[in-house]
């Protein structure tokens, strides 16, 4: 049977870690993903993120990694940075890691994502050892952004040992149905970004880099139930596949505040689906 515990990423906030949690946790979430970036904030000191978390009854959903896996010029130090990664997952007793790919530089070739598949299985198998469990991101604008890119990679990869971490907003914006992909892939479904894709916001202009150079803040994703992602129907395929696990909302940049966009995003999923922010929802 299916079970989804609601979640919130902190991208929203930036840097703004403590507002953040403040925000997450007034609107009674039951969990936190943020950038793996936090490993070294806290490095050393697990114990006070880990404080931070539970003073505000909070668990810690996942952490998003990844980066230049792809790149034999790169590939060894990314592979270590989400090593420290998963280690500090598991010190801090959460399960699940989020890799997204590298950047795009034009069409990614065989070889970009055979060097893919590598790194992420290295990383995923330390994390298996674990008892973690590591979900590929397709991520617009990466090597591994459409349909075809994500049946290249997942032919190439173990699946006992890689996952899928679904965002259908990414997977809409790359030209995809993100309900036909969770469906294709729906045995693999380890993790849930919930998101909304809003064509009216997408124009060039509207990236703001980060220091997380793959995952940059994109203004044309939107609150929940204003874009073209048809969330209900991705919902009843991850209950027809019993997906149990997080469903973590998460918008890159707001309009107006964070708190205002996650206002709105917890009424969507409050009042349009009916779920317990904090607690199991079927």
């Amino acid at each position: 049977m299916s079970n989804f515990r609601c979640s919130c990423h902190q991208i929203t906030w930036g840097d703004n870690l403590v507002e953040a949690l403040d925000d997450i946790e007034g609107f009674g979430y039951a969990g936190t993903e943020t950038f793996g970036t936090v490993v070294t904030q806290f490095e050393g000191r697990t114990s006070d993120f880990k404080a931070m978390l539970s003073a505000r009854n909070l668990q810690l959903s996942a952490l998003y990694g990844g980066g230049g896996l792809h790149d034999p010029e790169m590939q060894g130090e990314v592979i270590e940075k989400n090593l420290r990664i998963v280690h500090f997952l598991h010190e801090m007793e959460s399960d699940r890691l989020v890799i997204g790919p590298g950047k795009r530089t034009g069409t990614p070739t065989t070889q970009d994502l055979q060097r893919l598949a590598f790194g992420t299985t290295e990383v995923a198998s330390a994390a298996h050892d674990l008892g973690i469990v590591t979900g590929l991101h397709p991520h617009w604008n990466t090597v591994v952004q459409d349909r075809a890119e994500i049946e290249q990679f997942f032919d190439l990869v173990d699946t006992d040992l890689v996952k899928l971490a679904l965002d259908p907003a990414h997977i809409a914006k790359a030209g995809d149905d993100p309900v036909k992909i969770a469906s294709t892939y729906s045995e693999i479904l380890a993790y849930m970004h919930i998101k909304d894709y809003v064509p009216e916001l997408d124009i060039p202009s509207q990236v703001i880099p980060t220091s997380q150079d793959h995952a940059p803040r994109i203004a044309f994703f939107g609150e929940l139930g204003t874009g073209v992602v048809d969330l209900p129907a991705l919902l009843d395929v991850a209950r027809t596949s019993n997906y149990n696990g997080w469903l973590t909302v998460e918008l890159d940049q707001s309009q107006t505040t964070p708190r205002q966009s996650l206002e709105i995003n917890s009424r969507y999923l409050t009042e349009q689906l009916g779920f317990d922010l904090g607690g199991d929802n079927r």
